[in-house]
Parts: C-alpha cells; sequence; structure tokens
C-alpha cells in the first residue's frame, strides 16, 4: 500500500506540474476519454434496442435507429478525432517540458553544487530513462488510460448489477436459481471479489521483481552511456583510440556492457510477459464467469436477445476495462518510479542561499574587493586548496596571479568570480560581503576566459555575445579587438556561420582561433574587469607571452588580471600575487619581487633559460 500511495504521490504532482504550464492539456484529455467512453456505451444501447426491433419486424422504426446508431458514432468518431489532432502539438510540448524543466533547475542552482558528480549522475539519469521508458506525456497518458478504465468499470458494473437485479422468467432447475437477483448479485460479488483479489496479488509480487531489474539497470546503462557520449561520439577520443591501438580494448568493453544491458531487458521482458500472462489469467475466470451469469439470464428468460447483446458487451468492457487498469497502472508504477529521481533533482537546495542586493553602479569603477582569512576545500576533499589568504584588490590597473600548477590559482579566481563560497572566511566587495549581493549582478564585474574555456555549436555571433543583447557593431569591435575579425570574415556565412559540426554542418575551428573567440567574448561583455586564467598553459612561454601583451593591449582603460605559472607572461603588471600551496607567499611589482629574492625571484630564475629573448618591442621581457 506505501508503495500505491508514493506511486501516485509521484504522478498527481507531476500532473499538477503539467496543468500549471498549460491548463487546456488535461481538459482537452478528459473531454477525449468522455466522447470514448459515451460512443461505447451508445452504441451498446443503440445496437440492443436495434436488434429487438428487427426480431419484432418493427423495421421502419429499425431503420431510423440504425440512421441514429450511424450518426452518434459519426458525431462522436469526429469529435474525437479533432481532438486527437489537437493532441499531436500539445504531447509535443508535454514531452519538451521534462527537459526544459531539468535545464531550469540546473541553471538556477550554484556552480559549486552543480559540480558534484551526484548532481551530474541525477541529471544523467532522468534524461536516459525518459528517453528508454517514456516522459511526463507517457504519466498523463497512463492517468487517462486509468481514468477511462474506472469509468468504464462503473458503467459496467451498474448495468451488470440491473442485469442481475433482473427478474427471471423460469425459476425452476439450478440455472433458474441462480439467474436469481439475489443469488445473481451475490454469485457476481463473489467472481468480482475473487477477480481483485487475484489481481492485487499479480501487482504486489511482479511490483518487486520489476524495481529490482530497473534499479540493477541503472548501472549497466550509465556504462553504456559513458561510452555512447564519450568514447564513440568524441572526434578527441577517436584519435587516441587509434593512435594507442585502444580499439579492441574498447569494444570488448562495449560487448560486455551491451550484453549485461540485453540480459537485464530479457529478464525486465520476461517479468513484463509474465506479469501480463497471470493478468490475462485472472481476467479470464471473470469473463467466463460473467458470460456464463449472462447466458443463464437469457436461458431462463429474464432479459432478450438485444438486452444479452448490451449485457454481454458491458461484461467485456468491464473485463477489458479492469485489464487496461492493471496495465495502465503497472506502466505508471515502472515511469513514476524514475520520476521520483526527477523530483528530488528538482526539490535539491542549492549548497548557498542567494543574495539580493544589487551592486553599487559606479562610473569610475573604483570597486576594491578584500579576502579576508579565506580557506577552501572541494566538497568529499580532506585537503584544503587555499590556506588562510588575506588580500585586497583595488580593480583598476593590471594584476597577475602567478604561482607553480596546483597552487591554488584558478580556484582563487573562481572564488574572486562568486563560483564557489569559501569554506571558511568571507569575500567583500567594498565592504559587504558578496554572498549578499545579487549574484548575477556581482558576476556582471567579470568577463573571464578560463583554461578551459567552452564554444558551443552555436553561430559565431551567439557564442561572442552570449547572454547579452546582440548589437552588430558591437561585435564586431570585440572580434577585431581579440584578433578574429579576419577570420570570421572569411567564414562563408561570417558572424552567422555556425561552430563544429554537432547541430548544423559548421566550421571546425583550431585552438588559436577558438581561443580568439573565447577572448572576444570576454570583451564582449564590457565587464569591469576581465580575467585571463591560463588559457594558454599549452602554448610555449615565449607565445604565451605574446598572446597576454596583445591581450594588454586589447583590454586597454579595463582592469586585466592574468593567472599563469610562467613569470614572464606578467612581467608587465603592476602587481603580482604569488600562491604556493594555497597560501599568497608574496605580492609586488616584478622588480620588487626580484630584488626581494624569495620564492617569485626562484621561480623567474629556474624558467629564465626559457624567455631570454624579448618577445616584443613594446614589452621587455628578457633577464
Amino acid at each position: 500500500m506505501r508503495n500505491f500511495i508514493s506511486i501516485h504521490k509521484t504522478g498527481f504532482r507531476l500532473l499538477r506540474m503539467i496543468h500549471s504550464e498549460d491548463s487546456i492539456i488535461i481538459p482537452l484529455h478528459l473531454l477525449e476519454l468522455c466522447f470514448s467512453v459515451a460512443q461505447i456505451y451508445a452504441s451498446l444501447f443503440l445496437t440492443s434496442a436495434l436488434i429487438d426491433i428487427l426480431l419484432a419486424g418493427a423495421y421502419e422504426q429499425a431503420a431510423w435507429l440504425a440512421m441514429a446508431l450511424l450518426g452518434t458514432n459519426l458525431v462522436f468518431g469526429v469529435s474525437i478525432h479533432l481532438i486527437r489532432r489537437r493532441f499531436k502539438g500539445l504531447r509535443t510540448k508535454i514531452w519538451l517540458l521534462f527537459y526544459v524543466w531539468l535545464r531550469e533547475k540546473s541553471f538556477s542552482m550554484d556552480y559549486e553544487t552543480m559540480e558534484k558528480a551526484e548532481v551530474s549522475e541525477k541529471i544523467l539519469f532522468s534524461e536516459r530513462t525518459s528517453d528508454m521508458y517514456g516522459g511526463l506525456g507517457m504519466v498523463l497518458y497512463h492517468y487517462c488510460d486509468i481514468l477511462k478504465a474506472v469509468l468504464n468499470v462503473l458503467l459496467s458494473s451498474g448495468l451488470v448489477l440491473y442485469l442481475c437485479l433482473a427478474g427471471s422468467g423460469d425459476l425452476s432447475g439450478i440455472p433458474g436459481i441462480l439467474a436469481g437477483p439475489v443469488p445473481s448479485v451475490i454469485l457476481f460479488a463473489v467472481v468480482l471479489g475473487g477477480m481483485a483479489y487475484g489481481s492485487w496479488k499479480v501487482f504486489r509480487r511482479f511490483a518487486v521483481k520489476q524495481t529490482e531489474i530497473f534499479q540493477a539497470h541503472t548501472g549497466v546503462e550509465n556504462q553504456l552511456s559513458y561510452l555512447m557520449n564519450h568514447v564513440f561520439g568524441d572526434p578527441k577520443a577517436g584519435k587516441m583510440i587509434r593512435l594507442y591501438g585502444m580499439e579492441e580494448m574498447i569494444l570488448k568493453n562495449a560487448h560486455v556492457f551491451y550484453r549485461k544491458s540485453r540480459d537485464y531487458f530479457g529478464r525486465m521482458c520476461r517479468v513484463g510477459r509474465e506479469e501480463s500472462d497471470a493478468n490475462k489469467v485472472v481476467n479470464s475466470f471473470f469473463t467466463m464467469a460473467s458470460y456464463l451469469l449472462v447466458t443463464m439470464k437469457a436461458v431462463t428468460g429474464a432479459i432478450t436477445v438485444g438486452a444479452f447483446t448490451r449485457y454481454a458487451g458491458a461484461l467485456n468492457q468491464f473485463g477489458g476495462a479492469c485489464f487496461t487498469f492493471i496495465t495502465a497502472h503497472g506502466e505508471l508504477r515502472k515511469i513514476c518510479t524514475y520520476m521520483q529521481e526527477f523530483l528530488a533533482f528538482l526539490d535539491m537546495d542549492s549548497l548557498h542561499a542567494k543574495g539580493t542586493i544589487p551592486v553599487e553602479k559606479r562610473s569610475d569603477g573604483e570597486y576594491e574587493i578584500a579576502f579576508e582569512h579565506v580557506s577552501f576545500q572541494y566538497p568529499g576533499s580532506s585537503r584544503p586548496v587555499l590556506r588562510d589568504v588575506n588580500c585586497r584588490i583595488r580593480i583598476k590597473g593590471k594584476m597577475a596571479v602567478v604561482g607553480r600548477n596546483g597552487a591554488g590559482k584558478s580556484t582563487f579566481i573562481k572564488l574572486l568570480c562568486g563560483l564557489y563560497e569559501p569554506t571558511e572566511g568571507q569575500i567583500t566587495l567594498n565592504g559587504g560581503d558578496i554572498r549578499k549581493y545579487d549574484e548575477e549582478e556581482y558576476r556582471r564585474l567579470f568577463g573571464v576566459v578560463f583554461q578551459d574555456f567552452t564554444l558551443f555549436s552555436l553561430p559565431v555571433w551567439e557564442n561572442v555575445a552570449a547572454g547579452f543583447p546582440y548589437q552588430e557593431d558591437k561585435l564586431w569591435e570585440a572580434l577585431e579587438q581579440a584578433d578574429a575579425g579576419e577570420t570570421v570574415r572569411k567564414m562563408e556565412k561570417g558572424a552567422d556561420t555556425w561552430l563544429y559540426k554537432d547541430l548544423e554542418d559548421g566550421v571546425e575551428v583550431s585552438g588559436g582561433e577558438a581561443q580568439k573567440l573565447a577572448l572576444a567574448r570576454a570583451l564582449y561583455k564590457d565587464a569591469p574587469v576581465v580575467i585571463l586564467d591560463e588559457p594558454t598553459a599549452a602554448l610555449d612561454p615565449k607565445a604565451e607571452a605574446e598572446v597576454y601583451a596583445r591581450f594588454n593591449q586589447m583590454v586597454e582603460g579595463r582592469t586585466s588580471i592574468y593567472i599563469s605559472h610562467r613569470m614572464s607572461s606578467c612581467r608587465f603588471c603592476e602587481d603580482i600575487i604569488v600562491f604556493d600551496a594555497g597560501r599568497i607567499v608574496e605580492r609586488g611589482s616584478h622588480g620588487e619581487l626580484i630584488a626581494a629574492g624569495g620564492y617569485y625571484a626562484g621561480l623567474w630564475n629556474a624558467q629564465a633559460k626559457y624567455y631570454r629573448e624579448p618577445v616584443d618591442s613594446s614589452h621587455d621581457f628578457s633577464l
């Protein structure tokens, strides 16, 4: 019973969500349901009456009744057809709602929460199971089937009860006695009770089996999904597979996962067939007993031949409705089981509360951000990435954040941009804790190009303009500043050209071209602070220094922060923060830090052999 309640608690919540999105969807389904049931019973009554009239020889009356039968079916049939035509667009909308809600929730959660592995797993699980077993539309579809079956059962039960109470014309013999009102009611109640008990036993027995198989199957689907999405569907993986001869190994794993999946699907189908066969057996006993009752009523003269067809049809509807109810409920049980994971994801709270205070708009761009005893460690990790960081950053001028790989530089920037919150301490903007500010307004202060920046399979202009209003002049200005204007002009459709081939027959851009487009996106945002977080880490020191020098010219007049593990790249900055093992160990200008002869000077000297020659006439990067 608890499982039954849980299923329908989930189902009714999903129905409410669908109705809140579009209030016409459910009423239309209910209207179609009522017309369908009305057509069935109107046909039963008119057909039985037509048979009795024909047997009585009233042919003229029979002709009119036949026309009424045809007209009724025509009206109901056309109405149902028109409603179902309207369903086509609505069902697509319902199917899409699932993915819209999933993404809306994803985007509304803070970045730190979304980085958790279990959150990503919930999203993938929900999407995969929806594709496999049906989504929101199937929930509504099965509920309509269940409601139609219930309505059918009630109407057919009323007819059967009326049949049971009909008096017998011949009370002699066992058929006559059993055809009496009281014995008929008792017989029907016993048969109905037996059917209900049998159906419930079948439901309980197979519900446990289906749940066990479903849960076990999920792990196998995760494995297959990984191979399909991240191995077979990734061109970059294809290069590694060919270079290192991994074809046989990967295909071997794919066959293992496929066999496991096939075995689980086989078990699932077998259990489904067994459940269907068991329900058919239960239903067949009811059908046999029901027809025996109708036959006894007809033989004893309690009902006419036409009434026999009406009641036989009603009993057939009753049995079919019961079977539909059981089948639809089984499918609904399966769907609602995985939809519980979807709803659990929608109910997840972000790790951190969102602030509401608007960020002060300053025409002079004078902002000060302070790290006050800030420490941070990633969820599930016991090792802090940042340890008791204290510093003040005046948003004006050029700043560099340097240190070895893994020193905590990128984490520092993510905290600065509000993507993470400190485990200890606080970060303030002009004296106020940044957690109290509206996060969208706060993040508008920063335009960032991360080392692992992403471009999307969308037109160039959408990749650059991103979430900001499109202005063509501003777009081309950003592209020119990023040295990407000529590249985009050479594309077949200019800024309307799609990137990559995931969705359209777009262009494949090189790593350097992609980097320039990412820079253009940061410039287009027109944020007070532009951050370059090691997007050139794969380049040699001289090439990286050239990119940074060019970028320095691009952001003239704005605050710029450069992150690098190479000292030479950021020599032109007035303020350099040096990280080591999650702490700020030094701070000052290049000259001051070299003169101090400390950690920075040691790194500079260790790397000096890679950049002894100047890389730009306007910026001296030599020793």
